[in-house]
């Protein structure tokens, strides 16, 4: 399992940033990312507010290789791009480190990225890497990725069972037609422990849901 990281970078080296700058009004979403050659990848974006004078701007930027306007359509245009090598090479550390992009947002504030990282060294790497050229690079949020087999909401297996157990029982309907015994019987331990992985499976849920 890894890690999907949620950062902002904020570099004039950074690729697409001369097109956006040129359209302030514009929010340009990295819908999807091809990183066939590291040194060209080519990027599937959404550009909301866009105009024609966004086309303009992409042909005069110089991290721009080749664009494509896909569609156009009232939530945004999509646009196909291929990108030169640009002084702060993201994408090219991405393949290197084994991370794996996962979308970002370019406006003219600075980039908006999410990527899974394979671990906290590779992720202090793709750091240092972009500080180490001038950028400015702010950790947003970090969470471990989940496997499927994991139980949902960050639950614990245990809580998981106990709430599924609950459910079954009627210990939440109403009327209760279980109590804390009859789970309790069901899991094979006390009830004073089904009761208390009841409410911290169901404190668990609320804090995922609120």
């Amino acid at each position: 399992m890894g890690l999907i990281a949620e950062f902002q970078l904020n570099s004039s080296d950074l690729p697409l940033t001369d097109a956006v700058a040129a359209v302030p009004d514009i929010t340009l979403y990295i819908e999807r990312i091809l990183v066939v050659d590291p040194d060209r990848p080519v990027v599937l974006c959404r550009a909301v507010e866009a105009s024609d004078d966004f086309s303009e701007a992409l042909a005069r930027d110089p991290t721009v290789d080749a664009y494509t306007m896909l569609d156009a359509r009232d939530g945004g245009d999509m646009y196909r791009i291929r990108l030169r090598d640009p002084p702060l090479p993201i994408y090219r550390k991405y393949v290197e480190l084994g991370t794996t992009p996962l979308g970002g947002i370019v406006t003219v504030d600075g980039w908006w990225g999410r990527a899974r990282f394979p671990d906290r060294e590779a992720l202090a790497e793709y750091r240092r890497f972009c500080t180490d050229r001038g950028g400015t690079f702010k950790l947003e949020r970090l969470t471990r990725e989940s496997s499927t087999d994991d139980p949902p909401f960050g639950l614990t297996r245990e809580q998981h069972e106990a709430l599924l157990v609950a459910r079954d029982e009627g210990y939440f309907a109403v009327p209760r037609e279980a109590s804390t015994e009859d789970v309790g019987d069901r899991l094979g331990i006390s009830a004073p422990s089904a009761s208390e992985r009841l409410r911290r499976g169901i404190d668990r849920l609320l804090e995922s849901a609120l």
